[in-house]
């Protein structure tokens, strides 16, 4: 079993990306095998003749749904909304961009990031092919006389009780209500739901602060471009979901906090995201860690990990129990709903839509809970939205930072479902400028709208939201 690599393996490797020699001894115990998704490595006792090559994933779904996310993130100032899944609008207006042509038609796939046909045909592929943690479910329902290119709706709007009833349905129970109040004036209803329940493989530990303490899975450092050194937790999950939570230094604004995101997951895709690991320049005490080196008597596992000088690498994070529920994430200036509202309803000149999601998502010591309805609908005028109390609950394990859930595996393979932006539970003191708007907003809600918007842009141009 003694040698080097052979020549065809060399070759096989260079060409390949996606694989990695783990040595230039091939002798048992030399060579490492690493999950190029989830980062675990194992020592290879028998390696055999010879090491399989296998074809890289295809992740244009996922690039697509980054690119969208990033952009609706953008467009709709929500890089610190608490919780939302740009993955349930994207399936929405891909199951049905087949239907825009034209003009219209290239400013959709542009927005989609495919031609329109080709969304059409993955939105079908992802709702046919089942994955093992994740459910997703699209609907469709049109007004009785009204024209549409959507061969498959059902020729009625459901009243509320039975949007209610498919919402429960599709998201297990974990959202109750649809979005959409939909009344006689709803020409068009469009709906996606998206649920995922991955456990840990192991359940997380409770501490004395009842923090949750993350000993194993990926645990790393890493340097990105967009926020400088992040901390990257991520706990190994039983099922087909990475659950990242990626922490950046507080002044980072979040925006960039979330190109860092992508490039993490990007590092994770391509199997260079390694555990417990950092770069050789980080400082011993960051905005996220501390490390400190000193001689302790341990007894160690057959899978530890150690530096170039022999110290044995042990990692340990603290998490905290975060859960976040929106109600009503509002997206009709998401790009892309115009165009698909004039395709599916011809005959309406200039028709109104809205386009509204209710998610929650939930991150304690057992696993990841997440539901996600989108609802769209074409209107001939616009209904009275019922006025509903959102829930707002926020948590970080050491400052605000950003979660993913990103799927693993067939036709889902690297798509981000669902996001979320855990913010730090300290709070400034009340802006009474604000005190006084609300005051304003409740008596003369006009009057409020003007100095309201003035004051959120002064507050983006300073980065403060």
């Amino acid at each position: 079993m003694m040698g080097f690599p052979s020549h065809e393996m060399a070759e096989d490797v260079i060409a390949s990306p996606w694989q990695r020699l783990g040595g230039c001894v091939i002798a048992p115990g030399t060579w490492t095998a690493e999950c190029l998704t989830c980062g675990q490595r194992e020592t290879v006792e028998d390696p055999g003749p010879h090491f399989d090559g296998w074809a890289a994933p295809d992740v244009s779904a996922a690039s697509a749904v980054s690119r969208f996310a990033a952009r609706c993130r953008g467009d709709l100032h929500q890089a610190e909304t608490s919780v939302v899944s740009y993955a349930g609008l994207w399936l929405l207006l891909a199951s049905v961009s087949e239907h825009v042509t034209g003009e219209d038609g290239k400013r959709l796939a542009e927005v989609l990031g495919m031609p329109t046909d080709e969304a059409s045909a993955l939105a079908r592929r992802l709702l046919a092919e089942p994955h093992p943690t994740l459910a997703a479910a699209f609907g469709a329902w049109v007004a009785e006389g009204v024209t549409t290119p959507l061969a498959d709706a059902s020729r009625s709007i459901p009243d509320q009780a039975d949007l209610d009833r498919w919402a429960s349905e599709q998201t297990r129970g974990l959202i109750d209500r649809f979005p959409i109040q939909a009344d006689e004036s709803a020409l068009l209803l469009l709906a996606t739901a998206l649920v995922l329940e991955p456990r840990w493989t192991q359940p997380l530990h409770v501490d004395s602060d009842d923090r949750l303490v993350l000993e194993g899975g990926l645990q790393t450092i890493v340097r990105t471009e967009a926020a400088g050194l992040v901390a990257v937790a991520k706990p190994f999950s039983r099922d087909a979901v990475d659950v990242l939570s990626v922490i950046a230094a507080p002044e980072v604004p979040p925006s960039r906090v979330w190109q860092a995101v992508d490039e993490v997951a990007e590092m994770l895709g391509h199997g260079s995201l390694w555990r417990s690991e950092k770069p050789s320049d980080t400082p011993a005490n960051g905005h996220a860690w501390r490390c400190r080196t000193r001689v302790e008597s341990i007894v160690r596992s057959e899978d530890e990990l150690t530096r170039p000088d022999g110290a044995v690498r042990r990692w340990r994070c603290r998490l905290r129990r975060w859960s976040a529920v929106e109600t009503s994430i509002d997206f009709d200036d998401a790009p892309g709903l115009a165009e698909v509202a004039r395709a599916l309803v011809p005959d309406v000149e200039d028709p109104q839509y809205a386009c509204v999601q209710s998610v929650r998502g939930e991150f304690d010591e057992d696993g990841f809970r997440a539901a996600a309805i989108t609802a769209g609908v074409v209107l001939t005028g616009m209904p009275d939205f019922e006025e509903t109390l959102v829930e707002r609950v926020e948590l970080d394990f050491s400052g605000a930072h950003a979660v993913v859930a990103i799927a693993r595996g067939g036709a889902w393979e690297g798509i981000p479902l669902v996001s979320a932006w855990v913010a730090p539970e300290q709070r400034a003191m009340r802006d009474t400028d604000w005190e006084s708007l609300e005051l304003l907003a409740d008596s003369d809600p006009e009057e409020a709208e003007s100095p309201t918007a003035y004051k959120l842009e002064r507050m983006r141009e300073r980065g403060e939201t």
